[in-house]
């Protein structure tokens, strides 16, 4: 019997059952993340991924080098820690840091927001624990209401109970609506995640009661100054 020829077909054939082989190697429960590419910024992960955080920034900000070796700067979602020149800074840095520093990590991205600064918004967990609410839990932040309206975490019970449903609310990022915001009715696009009114007249951050909401293009009352997406920032 003559040798049988292989074909065209058959080498496609060959290759395509390689391929598809392949493909169990390439997801996510292999513990690489996954990666979403967003228009004109960079590959936003979608999937969650384990870590080591190495650096810890602030009460809100860390680094996660990944098992690939790569460092993710984290934005902890929902958390509003105090800035290097604000009272509490040290404090909440310390806190992070006892919890996390030098310990594994686990993230799980908000998928709702794109990347900040080149920062990945998630939530964090140290050693199984979410950081995210201990961190407010602690008194070492508060909530981020003004991301509320955008977080896929806000209907989580930890946001919840620390401002993110109005039962709840603490007020303490000045996101209170003052009676004639209210009344108007006419709420501004560029400020989706609270209600100010289109101009005219013209406003300013002192005629307003919000603070730290985010602002989209083309801020009407120009309450962004320093064009980092977020209004009337202290």
């Amino acid at each position: 019997m003559g040798q049988k020829r292989i074909t065209g077909f058959d080498t496609k054939g060959v290759i395509f059952t390689i391929v598809i082989g392949m493909i169990p190697l390439l997801s996510p429960q292999y513990g690489a993340a996954v990666f979403a590419q967003a228009s004109g910024t960079d590959p936003i992960p979608t999937a969650n991924f384990n870590g080591v955080v190495t650096k810890v920034i602030d009460g809100d900000t860390l680094d996660i080098e990944t098992k690939d070796g790569e460092t993710m700067v984290i934005r902890l979602t929902l958390v509003d820690a105090p800035e290097t020149s604000e009272p509490g800074y040290t404090q909440a840095k310390n806190f992070v840091s006892q919890k996390c520093l030098n310990k594994s990590a686990a993230v799980d991205p908000d998928n709702n927001q794109d990347l900040t600064f080149g920062r990945l918004v998630a939530v964090v967990y140290c050693d199984g624990h979410n950081i995210n609410e201990a961190v407010i839990a602690n008194g070492f932040a508060t909530i981020y209401q003004s991301f509320c309206g955008v977080s896929e975490f806000a209907d989580t019970v930890w946001a919840q109970k620390f401002g993110c449903s109005n039962e709840g609310a603490s007020g303490n990022s000045g996101t209170s609506v003052t009676d004639d915001e209210d009344e108007s009715g006419d709420c501004d696009a560029s400020y989706a995640s609270v209600c100010i009114p289109s101009a005219p007249p013209d406003l300013d951050c002192g005629e307003i009661s919000h603070k730290n909401f985010k602002v989209l293009s083309p801020d009407p009352h120009g309450f962004d100054r320093d064009r980092d997406g977020i209004g009337c920032d202290s």
